[in-house]
């Protein structure tokens, strides 16, 4: 404010001084301004005749200074000037226009021509951030609540935020919105939404501010789909290719398993019939009736393929008159035939054979 104490007293001075030729008045002042930031803006000042200098400020910081002779253009600002004089009135209208604005550049732009007073106006830069919804596309069942979630980061001012179902503008009865500021003045934005679907719908949040052209927007879509037979939620993509695998695994896993079992079984079902052979061969007369054994001197029996049975009356009535005690160890045929049928094979175990007479 000192500077500004000084400017006026000088300007005092030279108003008196120089027959108040520089002290014309300003007959239109600049005009509040918003833009978007990376945008230009642009400000007018017209002042009467025998002007001799005008000045501007941004934010108390000289910017530009115009003399009939000259324009002089502070350094740090990209600043375009283009004045003009009314043929008629002799008024003269000064114009700068300020290059690829930012928020910083926000606050008063003045306009002195060496008056008691200046003419100021407002630049109000306005900063687009980003919007999204977050959790993006959702599949529901019919008449489940859904709740969304629009997140408007890094604008300024305040953006104004509005939701749309299926491109018609959304009541507000079915969202509010919060706002949080950083150190920055950047400005957060928070919108819940709540919709119980009944069909499929897309939901769109829009955020904007004033010199916004367009909204900036996120859309997802709701899927609604009746619930399965078997009940549960519905699955994921993710969720039903995990479960794909797993059940491939196990399916391959069960039938290493089966093939396991059955080599197991089939070496085990070897082994028992290897191992049954010697049994199986002292089974033989109980499958064969028909065939009878002869047992050699040392005591080793064999099947005697070649013996003929005779008629079951006689053969019955023959043996009964030949039994005879007998042990292996006090046997003295050299050259006998001992033979034994399916009956006399049971005796055997009680030492007794039956003796047949080439």
């Amino acid at each position: 404010m000192d500077g500004y104490r000084t400017l006026l007293i000088w300007s005092i001075i030279l108003c008196l001084t120089q027959d108040y030729g520089s002290c014309a008045n300003i007959l239109d002042g600049p005009q509040n301004v918003t833009v978007l930031t990376g945008s230009n803006a642009t400000f007018l000042c017209t002042v009467a005749s025998g002007w001799r200098s005008i000045s501007w400020y941004l934010k108390n910081v000289f910017i530009v200074t115009i003399t009939p002779s000259e324009t002089t253009v502070s350094p740090g600002y990209t600043i375009v000037t283009q004045n003009s004089t009314n043929s008629i009135t002799g008024a003269f209208t000064t114009e700068i226009t300020i290059v690829n604005v930012n928020k910083s550049n926000s606050g008063t732009v003045q306009c002195s021509s060496f008056s008691a007073s200046f003419q100021e106006a407002y630049l109000s830069v306005q900063v687009k951030g980003s919007v999204q919804i977050t959790g993006g596309n959702v599949i529901v069942t019919p008449n489940s609540t859904v709740s969304l979630t629009c997140r408007a980061e890094q604008w300024y001012p305040a953006p104004s935020i509005t939701w749309q179902i299926n491109n018609t503008l959304a009541d507000t009865i079915y969202y509010s919105t919060s706002y949080t500021t950083d150190a920055n003045d950047f400005v957060t934005a928070l919108s819940s939404f709540r919709i119980n679907p009944e069909t499929d719908l897309s939901l769109t949040c829009l955020a904007t501010v004033q010199t916004l052209p367009q909204p900036q927007s996120s859309t997802v879509n709701i899927t609604v789909r009746e619930q399965s037979p078997g009940g549960g939620s519905s699955l994921s993509r993710a969720a039903i290719i995990l479960i794909a695998v797993f059940v491939s695994f196990g399916g391959l896993l069960l039938l290493l398993v089966i093939i396991l079992l059955i080599v197991i079984c089939c070496k085990r079902r070897k082994r028992k019939r290897e191992s049954g052979y010697q049994s199986d061969a002292w089974k033989a007369p109980e499958k064969f009736d028909n065939n009878v054994w002869t047992i050699d001197r040392d005591g080793v029996g064999h099947r005697n393929i070649a013996y003929t049975p005779e008629p079951e009356p006689e053969r019955q009535s023959k043996l009964r008159q030949s039994w005879i005690p007998w042990s292996r160890q006090e046997s003295g045929l050299d050259h006998g035939q001992v033979t034994t049928d399916k009956t006399s094979r049971n005796d055997l175990s009680r030492d007794h054979v039956v003796v047949q007479h080439g």
